[in-house]
This record gives C-alpha cells, sequence and structure tokens, in this order.
C-alpha cells in the first residue's frame, strides 16, 4: 500500500475517533430507553442486510435509515452508538473474509465523521432557519451523510488505485446516490408519521425500505456476469469500504 494512504487512513481514523470522543461527551443515556432500544437492535438487523458493491470489495445496508431517523429524532450520543455499532456488524456479519482491526475503525471512523457532519449541519438548518419540517432536515442529513461517507472511502482507493477521485467516487457510489435518496425520503415519512402518531405506528413504513433493497439486489446481481474494473489486491488487503 502506498505511504500516502497509509497516512490517510490514520488520519481518517484519528478523526473518527475525536467524532466518536465528541459525541458521547454528554452521557449516552436515552430519553427514551425503549424506543432507543427498538431502533439499536432493528438497525442491527438492517445492519446485515447488505448489498455487495460491484468492482469494489464492499457493501452497503439500510441500516443507515436508522441512523436518519436518529438525527431527526435521538440525541447525537445515541445516534452514534447506533451508527458505529451496526457498522461493525456490517464489517463483520457474514464477510467473505474476516476484515483487519484497522479496516473496521476505518470504516467506523468515515461513519462517525460523516454522522457528526451531518447531525450538526441538520440541526443548524433547524435553528438558524427555523425549519419545522422533517423533510428539509433530513433531505440535508441524507445528502451530507452519503456525500462525506462516500468521499472518505473512494479517497483511500483512489490512493490505493492511483485514479482521480472523481473517477473513483463515479465508478463505486455514483449509482447508489439514488438508493441512499429512497431511504431518506423513508426515513423522513417515518419521523413525519411519527409526529403525528407515535413511533410505533410509523415502524410500519420500513417495509417500503425492504422493497427498495430487493430492487437494488435484484439490479446489482445484473452485475456479477458483466466485467468490472478490478481493484487491486493491496485495496482488497488494505481497507473493506462499508457504506452504513
Amino acid at each position: 500500500m502506498p505511504d500516502n494512504a497509509k497516512v490517510y487512513i490514520s488520519l481518517v481514523s484519528a478523526a473518527g475517533l475525536a467524532a466518536m470522543a465528541y459525541a458521547f461527551l454528554d452521557p449516552p443515556w436515552p430519553h427514551d430507553p425503549f424506543r432507543f432500544c427498538a431502533y439499536f437492535l432493528l438497525s442491527l438487523v438492517a445492519a446485515a442486510l447488505k448489498l455487495r458493491l460491484p468492482g469494489i470489495t464492499g457493501t452497503m445496508s439500510i441500516g443507515f435509515v436508522f441512523v436518519l431517523l436518529g438525527i431527526s429524532q435521538l440525541t447525537l450520543p445515541e445516534t452514534m452508538l447506533m451508527a458505529c455499532a451496526g457498522v461493525v456488524v456490517q464489517c463483520l456479519w457474514r464477510a467473505k473474509s474476516r476484515p483487519a482491526p484497522v479496516q473496521v475503525l476505518f470504516s467506523v471512523s468515515a461513519v462517525a465523521i460523516s454522522l457528526t457532519l451531518a447531525y450538526g449541519c441538520s440541526w443548524f438548518v433547524r435553528t438558524a432557519f427555523h425549519a419545522e419540517s422533517v423533510s428539509i432536515v433530513l433531505a440535508v442529513a441524507t445528502c451530507l451523510y452519503f456525500v462525506s461517507n462516500s468521499l472518505l472511502v473512494s479517497g483511500v482507493l483512489s490512493l490505493v488505485k492511483r485514479e482521480p477521485l472523481r473517477v473513483v467516487w463515479q465508478q463505486c457510489y455514483l449509482f447508489a446516490f439514488p438508493y441512499h435518496l429512497l431511504g431518506g425520503a423513508v426515513a423522513a415519512l417515518m419521523a413525519a408519521s411519527g409526529q403525528e402518531y407515535g413511533w410505533k405506528p410509523a415502524l410500519l413504513i420500513l417495509p417500503l425500505m425492504g422493497l427498495v433493497f430487493l430492487f437494488y439486489r435484484f439490479y446489482l446481481a445484473r452485475f456479477e456476469m458483466a466485467p468490472v474494473a478490478a481493484v487491486p489486491a493491496t485495496a482488497l488487503h488494505a481497507v473493506k469500504t462499508r457504506s452504513a
């Protein structure tokens, strides 16, 4: 692996640990323990439902829907704990090859950085512009969370493959943007319904994301027989990407 890729991984990991430390400065005790536990357990199950990305050793799951719900309904420590635990499950559950600790740390760190950015900006929009609409807040959160996470992961792939960042991002993640937008729409619908009817009935909307997951699963299956850009073995050994 190139030295600059090693430095990049170290910097992202350090920034991720700092983001987690910042989130847990406040006690992570949930204001609504039952709701938090329900979201936490469901997010772990959702993280185990993975789509394998074509061309790279990486996956994406539907666990990010609960991260977006956490941004709209939970505190930063609660959401951070849920997001990081989901990434660990996504990395380890039925992995084709067991990832090294540095790979898991990088994936968790990328999510922690992205969550901190999305959480802070979405709440800034809510307070500065008095945006009471959950849809607006989650639209901001969805875009920032996806763009930040995908760029951080694409960064290390770009350094390892020695290709422009824009090219790597387009090849690996551009097609996943609609998937995350649909997930953000489902999260916004659940959050808005939760305000009217409570968070328990809002969970009945979650199967909509299951349909999106199945559609993308069939869509990606078409790539199994198609040629894809190969990632060097050093990249596969260096880091496994996870888009939570």
